[in-house]
Formats: C-alpha cells, sequence, structure tokens
C-alpha cells in the first residue's frame, strides 16, 4: 500500500513538475511580466512543487499532511494548467494583431439584373479594369479567368466614378475593384445604392507582397512615439487593409511622462497624397484624406507625416464594427458626452455615461444629430477610443485577460512588432500609474474640389492651417514630456 502510494507521488509530482514548468515557459514567452515577478513567481512554484513531492513520496509522514499536499498539489496543477492555457492564447492574440501588410480584397462585379448569374456568362464581356488599383487584386482576378479558359475584353479606366458609372449605364458588362472602393462610390451622385446594385462575380483574396508596412521600432516602455489609428467602420467585420479610412487620429504616447494625446483629422481633409510607387496610388495628387486608406495604412501615415511634418512609428488598423466586443469585455467604458441625442434606439444624455457594447457602437457610428455632422462624430469616437484606453491602462484589464485579448484580435491589426506590444504592456505592468489623455481636432472649411482616386469633383474639407499648427505643437510638446497647449484633457 506504501509503495503505490509512494509511485502515485512521484507520478504526481512529476506531472506537477512539467505543468509548473510549461506554465513559466509560456509566461517567459508571453514576455509582459517584469523579471522580478517573474522569478518570484518561478521561486514560489519551486517551492510549493517542493514541499507537495516530499509529503507526497515520503512515508513517514502523517496521513493528514499528505491529504493536503495532494489537495495541494491538486489545486496548483489545476492553477498552472489554466494559467498556461490563459497565457497561450494571449501569445496567440498578440501574434494575430502583429500582421504588418495584412490582406486585400478584389472582386470582380457585375449588375444585380439577373443577366449574368455565375463566371461562364462573362466570356467575350467587356470588363473595366482600374489602372490607379494595386495592380496586384487586378491581376489576380485576369490569372483566375485565364486559368477558367474564360477570355474577357479589357477595357481601361483611371476613374473608379466613371467605371462604376459605365457599368451602371451597361457600355461595360462588369469591372474589377478593390472591395474598398464601394463604400467610396456610394457616397458619389446616383451611386447611393451602388451596394445593391451590383453583384461579386469573383470574390479573391490577396496579400500585396510587393507592398512592406514597416515600423519605425522603438523602446515602447521607455521612449516616446507615435502610432496613425486607421478607423474602419465594415459591417462585415474584415480588417481589409484596402479600406477607406473613416476614422483618422495620430496618438502621441509618452510612456514615462504617462501622457496620451488624440489628434482627430476630418477624414474629407484635402491633401497631396504621399506613397511609394508599388502602392498603386497618385503620388503628389490632391484627394479626401479617407480615400488614401485604398492603398493602405501605409500610403495614410506617409500623407499624413507630409501634412504635419512628423515621423509617424506606428500605424493601427481598428473595425469600429467589431470594437463593441472589447467594450463588452471591459465590462463597459464610461464617456463625457457633451451632446443630447438619440441614434440606432438609445438616448445619450449629456454629462458622464457608462455605455455597453452595442450602445458605443451607435455612438461613435451617429454623425446626423450634430450640426457640425462628421467632425463631432470624429470626436466621439475619440471620446470612446479614449474610454478604452484608460480602462486597458487600469488593473481592471487583469480581470479578463484573455477575453480582452480574444477580442482585440478582431478589432485591431498592427504593424507594431509582437515585441513592441510586449514591451509597452510590460512597461505599464511594471511602473504602473495614471496616464493622462488629451484631444485635439484639426478643422477647416467644406468645399468641392476634383479627387484624384475618384476621378470627379467631390465635396472636401480645406485644411485650417492655424489648427493643423496646433496638432503638431501638441504632438511634440507631449513626445518632449510636456503638457501640450491647445488640448482638452478627456
Amino acid at each position: 500500500m506504501k509503495k503505490a502510494g509512494t509511485i502515485a507521488g512521484i507520478v504526481m509530482s512529476a506531472v506537477l513538475a512539467l505543468t509548473g514548468a510549461f506554465f513559466v515557459y509560456e509566461l517567459f514567452k508571453l514576455g509582459m511580466l517584469p523579471k522580478s515577478i517573474l522569478l518570484m513567481l518561478s521561486i514560489i512554484i519551486i517551492l510549493l512543487w517542493a514541499i507537495c513531492s516530499l509529503v507526497m513520496i515520503k512515508n513517514d509522514i502523517h496521513i493528514a499532511w499528505k491529504v493536503i499536499a495532494w489537495i495541494l498539489s491538486a489545486a496548483i496543477l489545476v492553477s498552472c494548467g489554466f494559467g498556461a492555457y490563459t497565457v497561450q492564447s494571449g501569445n496567440k492574440a498578440i501574434t494575430e494583431i502583429s500582421i504588418p501588410e495584412g490582406k486585400s480584397g478584389v472582386s470582380l462585379y457585375v449588375l444585380n439584373n439577373g443577366m449574368i448569374h455565375n463566371e461562364d456568362g462573362l466570356k467575350d464581356r467587356k470588363i473595366g479594369v482600374l489602372t490607379t488599383m494595386n495592380p496586384a487584386g487586378t491581376q489576380m482576378v485576369l490569372d483566375d479567368l485565364n486559368q477558367k479558359e474564360i477570355s474577357i475584353q479589357q477595357v481601361e479606366f483611371t476613374s473608379s466614378y466613371k467605371m462604376a458609372q459605365a457599368l451602371k449605364g451597361q457600355s461595360l458588362d462588369g469591372m474589377i475593384l478593390d472591395s474598398g472602393y464601394i463604400g467610396t462610390l456610394s457616397e458619389m451622385p446616383d451611386m447611393e445604392n451602388i451596394g445593391e446594385e451590383i453583384i461579386p462575380i469573383i470574390s479573391l483574396v490577396y496579400e500585396p507582397t510587393e507592398v512592406k508596412n514597416e515600423a519605425e521600432s522603438v523602446n515602447t516602455a521607455l521612449e516616446p512615439f507615435t502610432i496613425y489609428i486607421s478607423g474602419i467602420d465594415t459591417r462585415d467585420n474584415i480588417l481589409y487593409r484596402n479600406s477607406r479610412s473613416d476614422v483618422n487620429l495620430i496618438a502621441a504616447v509618452n510612456p514615462t511622462a504617462h501622457e496620451v494625446l488624440l489628434v482627430s483629422i476630418p477624414r474629407d481633409y484635402y491633401v497631396e497624397t504621399a506613397c511609394a510607387p508599388e502602392m498603386g496610388c497618385m503620388n503628389g495628387a490632391m484627394d479626401k484624406l479617407t480615400h488614401t486608406g485604398l492603398h493602405g495604412p501605409e500610403t495614410t501615415e506617409m500623407t499624413l507625416e507630409k501634412l504635419l511634418g512628423i515621423d509617424i512609428n506606428y500605424n493601427i488598423r481598428v473595425n469600429f464594427s467589431s470594437l463593441k466586443n472589447v467594450v463588452n469585455e471591459l465590462g463597459g467604458i464610461t464617456v463625457n458626452n457633451p451632446n443630447n441625442f438619440s441614434a440606432q434606439g438609445y438616448y445619450f444624455a449629456p454629462g458622464e455615461i457608462t455605455l455597453n457594447g452595442d450602445e458605443a457602437l451607435a455612438f461613435v457610428r451617429e454623425r446626423y444629430s450634430f450640426s457640425e455632422g462628421d467632425r463631432e462624430r470624429g470626436r466621439n469616437q475619440m471620446r470612446v477610443l479614449s474610454a478604452i484606453i484608460r480602462k486597458a491602462l487600469s488593473p481592471a484589464i487583469l480581470n479578463n485577460f484573455n477575453g480582452i485579448l480574444s477580442s482585440l484580435s478582431s478589432s485591431f491589426v498592427t504593424n507594431m512588432t509582437e515585441q513592441d506590444i510586449k514591451e509597452l504592456v510590460a512597461g505599464q505592468l511594471q511602473n504602473g500609474g495614471d496616464w493622462k489623455i488629451y484631444s485635439y481636432s484639426l478643422n477647416g472649411s467644406g468645399g468641392t474640389d476634383y479627387a484624384s482616386e475618384l476621378g470627379d469633383n467631390a465635396y472636401v474639407m480645406y485644411p485650417n492651417q492655424a489648427t493643423v499648427d496646433k496638432g503638431k505643437a501638441d504632438i511634440q510638446a507631449v513626445l518632449n514630456g510636456e503638457v501640450p497647449p491647445y488640448v482638452n484633457e478627456q
């Protein structure tokens, strides 16, 4: 009997050692805990393992102590096993978030009139191709047609709007477009229902291998840095890289001064596009800021660097449709609402209000209730993001670490490396402290001008240079560890 108990103790000791070692290994790989805490935790696990093993294996120890040792061993085993699973899931989520290039969606669209039902109906048809679009997507569709031995007549366009007009006027039978263009076209005259008037016959996903969305990495735990945040409101919850940017923010972060500044740039800002030739866009052309996102976040990032005269270290794409999951996992957020309005069945009273995920989504989408329309919507989006940042930087994140990271992986994509993300979190866990979050909005005046991406006139906002200069001054102040002079504290 004693021999059987000894063997069982040895087996339990071995299992406990392996599980504990795996847990510590996963924590080490996660790289977020300060080394002092990781060392202390390792010592505690080793000591508990040694004591429990000794009591379970030795024969001359009272049965009561053995029972306690077995119960404690079982508790440690479950805790280390669950901890290892949680940390492993966290590592996986960070890997999924850190995707520099990302994927793009491209489709061959036809009119939704029943004339063309499938790919076979495309044979010898006139299909429009956009020469200003990333050629990789167009070529993928053409290669797919060639493999299926479906010949077409290509008609080249430099304007997505004119190509869509040709399709609706039936001088074209189809058109090849990246998916992000559909939302842009819907803002043009006679295109309000373009999403329902056309259907995709071919839909493909591709990775633009010639494009490098590289970060200018710094030690995010110690050095100040800037992030371009591109907010995309896609109802299908897919974060394609070639999407117009509905929300454009520059975040200046100073981890030692514990300051975060969010600068909002209107989506319709009329700016000079800046990009590398391989991105497929028209470098130097004037267009709305939101259209630069059709060529990836790095194009918008370069354009904003030129506008503001700054270097941007990282970019993050946020899907507002799935952002509600983050808010729910955080247990809700609190925002200071200056307006009195209703949206999507919810009433938002002025003052400090608490929002769940669905309420937060309605809050950031509404613009028709405000005299300043899209500009006030941008401010509300900053208020929600500020509340999320504040909650995420608080100890409350530890209450649901795994759920929060999992929700982030479906809502955020960034070119920050895994090391950059882990250094930032580790620095916060080690140093703690309250963060001051500021905001500032660039402004301008509305008008109509030529939008190069559309190849036609569209509503634009001409930048107010005074607000641009103030935004630049605020960013520089935060990077220097100073209080920004022109902001509102959130």
